[in-house]
Formats: C-alpha cells, structure tokens, sequence
C-alpha cells in the first residue's frame, strides 16, 4: 500500500469531522491564537475550505494543519516564516501557503524558511497575489505558486509564462451544497491548494522527485501556457 503524503496547510486551521475530509487524517497545531500548541480549530472555514479542495484532488493524503491566521485572517511574516520551518520539521512533504507577504523585508525571512524546508525534503506552493503584484513567498524561484481564473476547470493545469514555477489552477472549491458557486470562497487559495494536491500525488507515486523534476512532471501535465 503506498503511503500518504503529508501536507502541510498554513492557514485558518481545519475542522477534521468536516464531511468534505471524511477519512483524511488530520493533526495540527496553533501558532496564531494562542488556544494551545495543539489546538487547530478553524475560525473561519477558509484553512477547511482549501483542505476540502486538495483532498478532492488527492485523497492519498494526511494533512497537517499549522493555525498561522487569526479570526480576521492576518498573520504575521515571521508567524509564516515559522510555520514553514515548523511544519517541515514535523514531516510535512508538501507545505501550501495560502497567503503571503507584500513586503521586501519579508522576502529573506521566507527564503531562508523555503531553504530550510528544503534541505528537510519539503516543498512550498504558495498562492501567488490575484492582481499580479510582488508577493513572498510566491514569487520566490524556489517556491512552486499559482495563480487562477474563473474559467478554469478543476480537469485543467496551465503553465504561466515567465521564469517563476507558476500555474494557473482551478480557483473554485468544493461546492456547498445548497449555496451557489457565485456565494462561495474562489480566488488563488484554492488554486494553490488544488496545485499542492496535484504535487502530493506526484510525491505519493514518486517519493524521490526534488523540485526540478516536480516542475518538469508538471508541466507535462499542462494543457499548454495560460493565454491570459
């Protein structure tokens, strides 16, 4: 039986018993709200959100879920920072981060997490900013990112041009039902998200691949380069 891949999820933590994560393991721990370093109690719905999308992607995961954001969905550079180094030292192999950093100070903090996260066999996918702007650690070379349009389908994986490791993927999550799609979450999130479940299955059949032959495996998944 092959193993499961841990992702790690920094965000708004998870709600395990959620019936989207029916028979996903998920543990975790807090380091926004201070309820104790095991509790990871979403507050929002966002972190369970992006959790629900990449478990529909690939099941074959167990999912770690780092509570980095508070009740009103900010985080610190550094809370971010140590949550990558945090959720890389408990294991995880993949890490997506659904937020990031506008900010230049910011930038060497997260490369020196991302190194770090590395050397310990993780890699990072990170929601890159909507409007195109500067944002970390998104827009590092060694982070994996994505990007999202509302016509894309959950199917379909494009390559963004340009010299970053970036995607565009489905921004929709999994649907509620009785609300209409046009009432719930969208946006790079849940592209991250359904771009970190890809990369976990290519991990869960090919524990050995490092970044480069993660890109290269991606992109031959690509239905082409994003016209856009």
């Amino acid at each position: 039986m092959t193993e499961r891949v841990t992702v790690a999820l920094l965000d708004s933590g998870v709600v395990e018993s959620h019936p989207h994560l029916r028979g996903i393991p998920v543990t975790g721990f807090d380091l926004a709200v201070g309820e104790g370093p095991a509790s990871f109690r979403d507050l929002t719905g966002h972190g369970t959100a992006c959790a629900a999308a990449l478990a529909r992607v690939e099941p074959g995961v167990s999912l770690l879920a780092v509570r980095v954001l508070d009740a009103e969905l900010r985080a610190s550079s550094a809370a971010l920072a140590e949550g990558i180094t945090a959720a890389a030292e408990a294991g995880a192999r993949v890490i997506n981060l659904s937020l990031g950093s506008h900010s230049s100070e910011a930038r060497s903090m997260f490369a020196q997490a991302v190194d770090r996260a590395a050397a310990l066999g993780s890699v990072c996918v990170a929601a890159a900013h909507p409007n195109g702007a500067v944002s970390w650690p998104a827009d590092l070379p060694t982070v994996l990112s994505a990007t999202s349009h509302r016509s894309c389908p959950l199917e379909d994986l494009y390559r963004v041009p340009g010299p970053l490791p970036r995607y565009l993927a489905c921004g929709w999550p999994r649907p509620i039902e009785g609300l209409p799609a046009t009432d719930n979450l969208f946006g790079t999130s849940i592209a991250a998200a359904h771009l970190s479940g890809r990369v976990a299955a290519l991990l869960r059949t090919e524990p050995g691949l490092g970044l480069r032959e993660l890109v290269e495996r991606l992109d031959a998944t690509c239905a082409g380069n994003w016209p856009g």
